[in-house]
């Protein structure tokens, strides 16, 4: 027993040093991503109480798919930055800022659109009721706007998170979601003398709060002299020798995420067939479960930080013993989430103010079938981080979307037109298997150790 002990303190338990490293990233993080379920939990009660749950669901499947897909792009050129940064190279995180952020705006500018001139035709390939489609219009052809700004806010916080500077976005969304859920209240039901702008109203503090934290960004990162902010020569210096390997890179991990957030959409789809009611169980399970699933991104975040700075110092073994000693903290994590779900789950749910009986019991169960995604979720996000971290970009691609087009996909419809699923919950328990084919198959990639490279020399030249 003693020799066991050993062997896994050796192996699986790092110095004090690194789980005070690991609470600065992961903490401000997870606060913030608390934060932003938050304002999303605030909304959703507000907006249910105006009928608007179900329309909401469906008209933020754009938001979705943008989301994974600028995701895509930043943490594509965050490999380089969180190696550049382990360098000391600021010459380099400057170019992969500006790049950066020109990327991510020209995505949102074409989510803009899409979602402007087609906004009535994406609603109804998720939903068939005219009700949902009719509100759903209502929001969307205001919250698009909003998807110019967030791209902003989305550039600056993976440049602080590469930089391992994770508390000034935390700070700044605390502000954005006080203006969101302050503006909520006041469009959505008219209040201080504004009108009485239902879903529409939401839609518009969202804007607003999203203008002013893009704005925030900018005046904080240039008043502090950020290391990743230079001229716009600086930022836009980019030669071919520069971005090929990024781009090389970036490229299937923005494929990976855009078809990773379309096959999520489609799920949505799929929860569709089953009624407006599931629509709504599904939409309320999700937006209280999400509180807990900020362990998950926090664990994410802070992976790939941490294992891409000893790539990028080319300390590989110390790369491998971080991934190690992540396991034990992740395991911790998944109880405690277990522990918090089992206890929160009817409370939380009954703040909506349901009076349908079968919708409140069925969000209740949705937020407690979270417990195994996230417990899944938890170990995956450290193989797929480390496997990203060493620009193993076209495997991550295998990993995430595959396992969702080959597995979860088919098992969604398999279930609900063959063998006849009707409710929300089971179909949502069945879907998870997909987190655990990934979770074998993440083991074996990592285990093979051909992510533990330093990618730094790629840019040589540049």
């Amino acid at each position: 027993m003693s020799t066991i002990v050993k062997s896994f303190r050796e192996n699986y338990i790092a110095e004090p040093a690194f789980y005070k490293k690991l609470g600065r990233i992961v903490l401000p993080i997870m606060l913030q991503q608390i934060l932003n379920q938050g304002a999303g939990f605030v909304d959703t009660i507000m907006v249910s109480r105006v009928g608007g749950v179900s329309a909401v669901a469906v008209a933020t499947q754009l938001d979705w798919l943008l989301g994974p897909v600028t995701f895509g792009v930043n943490s594509g050129v965050n490999i380089y930055s969180s190696q550049f940064y382990g360098a000391k190279d600021e010459k380099s995180l400057k170019k992969c800022f500006g790049f950066s952020m020109v990327m991510s705006f020209a995505i949102a500018l074409i989510f803009f659109l899409l979602a402007a001139l087609a906004g009535p035709a994406v609603l109804r390939f998720y939903s068939a009721d005219a009700d949902i489609v009719r509100l759903g219009w209502q929001y969307l052809r205001i919250v698009c706007y909003g998807y110019l700004f967030s791209s902003i806010t989305s550039a600056f916080t993976f440049a602080y998170r590469s930089v391992q500077r994770t508390k000034i976005p935390m700070y700044i969304g605390f502000g954005i979601n006080v203006i969101n859920a302050c503006l909520n209240y006041v469009l959505i039901f008219g209040k201080l003398g504004f009108p009485q702008m239902g879903v529409a109203g939401a839609a518009l503090a969202t804007v607003i709060a999203n203008g002013c934290g893009a704005l925030a960004h900018v005046i904080y990162g240039v008043a502090t002299h950020q290391p990743f902010l230079g001229t716009i020569r600086e930022m836009t210096d980019w030669s071919r020798v520069f971005l090929t390997p990024i781009v090389r890179r970036m490229l299937p991990l923005i494929a990976n995420e855009t078809l990773f957030g379309f096959g999520n959409s489609m799920y949505m789809k799929a929860y569709g067939l089953l009624g407006g009611s599931a629509i709504e169980i599904y939409k309320i399970g999700n937006t209280v479960g999400s509180f807990f699933f900020t362990a998950a991104m926090g664990m994410n975040s802070a992976a790939g930080l941490l294992v891409g700075e000893q790539l990028g110092k080319k300390d590989l073994a110390g790369a491998k013993k971080c991934v190690r000693c992540l396991f034990p903290v992740s395991a911790a994590l998944a109880v405690l989430v277990f522990l918090l779900i089992t206890v929160t789950a009817r409370p939380l749910v009954s703040l909506f103010g349901l009076t349908n009986e079968a919708v409140r019991a069925g969000a209740v169960t949705m937020v407690r079938l979270f417990a195994i995604r996230i417990g899944f979720r938890l170990f995956n996000v450290i193989f797929m981080s480390t496997i990203r971290a060493g620009g193993d970009s076209y495997f991550l691609m295998f990993l995430d979307c595959g396992v969702v087009w080959l597995v979860g996909v088919p098992l969604a419809f398999l279930s609900v037109k063959v063998f006849g699923v009707t409710t929300i919950t089971a179909l949502y328990a069945i879907i998870q298997a997909e987190q655990l084919v990934r979770m074998l198959v993440g083991i074996w990639r990592y285990r093979q150790g051909k992510w533990c490279r330093n990618l730094t020399d790629e840019t040589k030249g540049a």
